[in-house]
């Protein structure tokens, strides 16, 4: 936990930031007691950072005396993003699935607080599950007001560049707090670039920390900072899903908590089609509904409490068998190597036939309707077309590879019946790895 001072960041004295829609709460006595048992008190000079913009795997910290404030780091003056006082914990979703933090918390004051390592986290969420579904809801409704202020990282370019639109769809549907600024509208834009010594010809540049600049990052590289693509550390792996909407998601939870190295890759993002839907409201359980990428969310934090790995953006190119294993060969280069294959890649998006389409279809053109196509290009005028997507048709004759979700020929256009799909093809998985005799 780095404590060096950072008075650069001390805010002026500011009223503690209200409770918004479950965002902030205060916890119990009695869910200070449980994670004290857990955690270690710690006391923080005024100005000492109890977490940094770009850290990974930081504690779970309870404010017990004193005041913090959440700031973002930029080139000029911090953005102050809130305050929070006694009973309150810091942090957001990033403490939960292993990326980077997108703000920097420095002590107001002198403070108290409980430092919680994540792994002594979930054994004491295990014996108060009330406690546990609390600090997630919080983290997901702090992750929906960061993107809804553009907390994060910094995008600057055009429009109408398709590698724009690339990285802006990236971190939309991933769900990293981002803002962009359009380099012909907004006039903060040449304001930064002249400031960073940025030429706009090198644009589009994702800002991160401040000052640290990504020229035209791929979405690999990106991902990569911000720690949504991880390692797999295992030279074979039980499982290798490819493909994270319901079903993959559905396969990785069951395979990881069934003890199945179990490694998940994407091309995109997780949640797959069904993470663009705002509200799915006849999935069981959820009276009230719930959004496709809570649901992926929740699904993703689920099994990586597990130790599923998540490999994003792995783009699985081809696949092999050699020396009783299935090889897989992703668009980068890298190889994974696997006793079994659970393929649930999805849909793919009917193109429309119109000429000089090639020319338009990568910055101005969308295939879907939802709120992250909303942020896109609001503002912008609109022209709809009505379309059927086609299903991939896939058969796999092959022992040790299973397909389940859309990409199976004949399947049920549902989120239950994709989620039932994943976890009975763990169960095949489970009866390969027997006949084989290698767990």
């Amino acid at each position: 936990m780095p404590t060096s001072s950072t008075s650069d960041f001390l805010a002026p004295e500011q009223p503690e930031t209200p409770d918004v829609a479950g965002a902030y709460p205060r916890l119990t006595d009695e869910q200070l007691m449980l994670l004290s048992r857990f955690g270690e008190r710690k006391a923080l000079p005024k100005g000492a950072a109890l977490f940094c913009e770009g850290d990974r795997d930081c504690d779970f910290f309870v404010l017990l005396d004193g005041a913090a404030a959440v700031v973002q780091e930029t080139d000029g003056a911090p953005r102050l993003i809130g305050v929070h006082g006694p009973g309150r914990f810091l942090g957001d979703l990033s403490l939960l699935t292993g990326h980077a933090v997108y703000h920097t918390a420095i002590a107001q004051d002198d403070v108290e607080v409980l430092a919680v390592p994540v792994d002594r986290l979930k054994e004491a969420v295990a014996e108060d599950p009330g406690l546990g579904d609390l600090i997630l809801r919080a983290f997901m409704v702090r992750r929906s007001l960061e993107l809804g202020i553009g907390a994060g990282l910094r995008i600057i370019g055009s429009r109408f560049t398709a590698d724009t639109r690339r990285l802006r769809e990236f971190a939309s549907r991933n769900r990293v707090p981002h803002r962009w600024i359009d380099l012909e509208q907004d006039k903060e834009a040449e304001a930064i670039l002249q400031r960073l010594d940025i030429p706009p010809k090198q644009t589009p540049v994702v800002i991160w920390k401040g000052n640290n600049v990504l020229r035209n990052p791929s979405n690999v590289e990106l991902a990569r900072l911000i720690g949504l693509r991880a390692v797999p550390d295992r030279t074979a792996h039980d499982m290798v899903v490819v493909g994270a909407g319901p079903a993959g998601l559905a396969a990785a939870v069951y395979g990881a908590s069934e003890g199945l190295s179990t490694v998940v890759l994407d091309q995109l993002a997780t949640g797959g089609q069904a993470a663009t839907s705002s509200q799915i409201e006849n999935y069981l359980g959820f009276p009230a509904g719930i959004s496709g990428a809570e649901l992926a969310e929740r699904a993703v934090v689920q099994a990586r409490k597990f130790g599923a790995v998540f490999t994003i953006p792995g783009e699985a190119q081809s696949l092999d068998f050699a020396d009783g294993y299935h090889r897989l060969r992703l668009a980068d280069g890298e190889e994974l190597t696997a006793h079994t294959v659970i393929l649930a890649t999805g849909v793919h998006y009917k193109r429309l036939d119109i000429p000089g389409m090639e020319r338009l279809e990568a910055p101005s053109v969308y295939y879907a309707a939802t709120e992250s196509e909303a942020q896109l290009c609001r503002g912008d005028p609109v022209t709809g077309s009505s379309g059927n997507g086609y299903r991939s048709m896939l058969e796999t004759g092959r022992a040790g590879v299973f397909a389940v979700g859309d990409v199976r020929s004949g399947s049920v256009k549902r989120v239950a019946s994709a989620v039932g799909e994943g976890a009975i093809a763990v169960r095949l998985v489970h009866e390969f790895l027997d006949t084989i005799e290698r767990r």
